[in-house]
C-alpha cells in the first residue's frame, strides 16, 4: 500500500490536472474528425445523386465551388444569406441553450421588417447615422414584441411554445401581406410592396464587397452573447434552466419570467434581421423579404450546438450551399429538389456526427 501512494504522488506519476486538457483536445480533435468524415460522406452520396440524375458530380462539384467562393461578387452573395442566418441563429443559440424551443423566428423577422420598414418610410429623419440605427432598435422590439407572446403564454398558461410560435409564423406574414396591399402600398406601383425606402435608410456595403454592413453587426454580436451567455447572471440561469428546469426553480430562480426573456432576446435578433433585410438588399417592404431564413436558422442553431462561434460557421457553410445549389441547378440542369436533398444530406450527417461525438465521450 505504501509504495503504491508514493508511487502516485511521486513527480513521474500520473498528474490529473496535466491529464484533463489532453483529454479535453483529445476530444475536440475527435469531434473535428467526425465532422470531417460527415462532409465527405455528403459529398460522396451527393455526388452519386447528381450521377443518378445525368450529371457530372465533379463538374457539379468545381461549379459549386466556383458559384460560391470563386469571385468576390460571389462571396459577397454567400455573405449577403449568411448575414441573417447569422443573426437569428444567434438568438436561437440562446433560446435553445434554455432547452426554450423557438420555430417562430421567421414570423418574428416579419414583424421586425414591418415596423422598422414603416418606420423609416414615414419618420422624416434625415440622416443616415439616425436613421438606421433608429430602425433597427424599431425592428428589433418588434420581433420581441412578437417573441414576448410566444414567451407570455408559456409562461402564464403554459402553451406549448413550438405550437404557438409555429402558428404566429403564419398571422405575422398575413399582416404584412394585408399592410403591404392597402396601407403602406406604393401608390404609382402595380405590384403590392411599399414605396422604396430613403437613402438615408439604405444600408451602406462593406468596402471592397457587395455586402451590406448588416453582417458587420452580426459578427459584432458574437462576442457580445458568448460573454451573455458565460459571464452573466441570465447567461448562467439560462444554461441552468436548460440542464435541469425544476433545480432551476428549488435554486430560486423565476423561470416563467426567464422563459420570457429568453423569447424577447430571441425574437429581437430576429427582428433585427428582418430589419437589416429590408434595409439592405430588399429596399422596400414586400411579401418575399425571407425566403425561410426563421427556419433554415433552426438548422444552423443545431448545427452550431448552440456555440456563438458555430453559429458563424454553420451560418456560411449553410449560405454557400444554398448559394451552390443555385449554381449547379442552372449549370448541370439538376432539379431544384435535388439540390435541397443535397444540402440536407449534409445538415443530417453533421448532426448524426455530432451525436455520435457526445455519446463516445
Amino acid at each position: 500500500m505504501t509504495a503504491t501512494i508514493e508511487a502516485t504522488d511521486s513527480p513521474g506519476g500520473p498528474d490529473p490536472d496535466s491529464a484533463a486538457p489532453v483529454a479535453g483536445w483529445s476530444a475536440r480533435l475527435s469531434s473535428l474528425g467526425l465532422s470531417a468524415a460527415a462532409v465527405v460522406a455528403a459529398f460522396v452520396l451527393g455526388g452519386v445523386l447528381l450521377a443518378l440524375a445525368g450529371a457530372n458530380p465533379f463538374q457539379a462539384y468545381a461549379d459549386m465551388l466556383s458559384g460560391t467562393f470563386g469571385s468576390r461578387f460571389n462571396i459577397s452573395l454567400v455573405l449577403v444569406e449568411t448575414a441573417p442566418l447569422l443573426l437569428i441563429g444567434l438568438g436561437l443559440a440562446v433560446a435553445f441553450r434554455a432547452r426554450v424551443w423557438n420555430i417562430g423566428a421567421e414570423g418574428q423577422l416579419l414583424m421586425g421588417a414591418l415596423a422598422g420598414g414603416a418606420f423609416a418610410l414615414y419618420v422624416p429623419i434625415g440622416t443616415r447615422a439616425v436613421l438606421i440605427p433608429a430602425a433597427c432598435v424599431v425592428g428589433a422590439l418588434a420581433g420581441g414584441a412578437w417573441g414576448w407572446v410566444v414567451g407570455f403564454l408559456r409562461a402564464r398558461w403554459s402553451v406549448n411554445e413550438v405550437i404557438s410560435s409555429l402558428l404566429l409564423n403564419y398571422v405575422a406574414l398575413r399582416i404584412l401581406e394585408y399592410t403591404i396591399r392597402k396601407p403602406l402600398r406604393d401608390p404609382v406601383g402595380f405590384q403590392p410592396v411599399s414605396e422604396t425606402l430613403p437613402d438615408a435608410a439604405r444600408l451602406p456595403d462593406i468596402p471592397g464587397l457587395k455586402t451590406h454592413i448588416g453582417l458587420l453587426i452580426g459578427l459584432g454580436l458574437i462576442p457580445v452573447v458568448a460573454y451573455v451567455m458565460r459571464r452573466t447572471p441570465f447567461g448562467f440561469h439560462t444554461r441552468m434552466m436548460g440542464l435541469n428546469r425544476d433545480a432551476t426553480e428549488a435554486a430560486g430562480v423565476r423561470t416563467g419570467r426567464l422563459i420570457t426573456a429568453v423569447m424577447v432576446v430571441s425574437g429581437a435578433f430576429a427582428g433585427l434581421a428582418g430589419i437589416l433585410q429590408v434595409m439592405g438588399p430588399e429596399s422596400r417592404l414586400t411579401g418575399n423579404i425571407s425566403p425561410g431564413f426563421g427556419f433554415t436558422a433552426i438548422i444552423v442553431a443545431l448545427v452550431a450546438r448552440t456555440r456563438p462561434i458555430g453559429v458563424l460557421l454553420a451560418a456560411v457553410l449553410i449560405g454557400a450551399l444554398t448559394l451552390g445549389g443555385d449554381v449547379i441547378q442552372r449549370t448541370q440542369q439538376v432539379p431544384r429538389v435535388l439540390t435541397i436533398v443535397i444540402q440536407a444530406l449534409f445538415v443530417l450527417l453533421i448532426l448524426v456526427a455530432d451525436k455520435v461525438g457526445r455519446r463516445s465521450r
